[in-house]
């Protein structure tokens, strides 16, 4: 679990001071791509839809080069 999502979870904080995009990269940096989409979903209607699809193209990069790898 992220940190980020682990500190959410276990002392109600609310993470969106930190940027989608910082949330986002975290995520995909410790292996939780798919935990991604979850994240924006929250976070609609709160961000670009430029900034949702630059995260969804390097979440589907990081997810493609995984499965190249497996």
């Amino acid at each position: 679990m992220s940190v980020l999502t682990k500190l959410e979870f276990e002392r109600d904080l609310d993470c969106m001071e930190i940027s989608l995009f910082a949330q986002c990269r975290a995520l995909i940096s410790e292996g939780m791509a798919a935990e991604v989409d979850q994240l924006i979903e929250s976070r609609a209607g709160l961000e670009s839809q430029d900034e949702i699809d630059r995260i969804q193209l390097i979440r589907d990069l990081a997810s493609g080069s995984t499965a190249l790898i497996s």
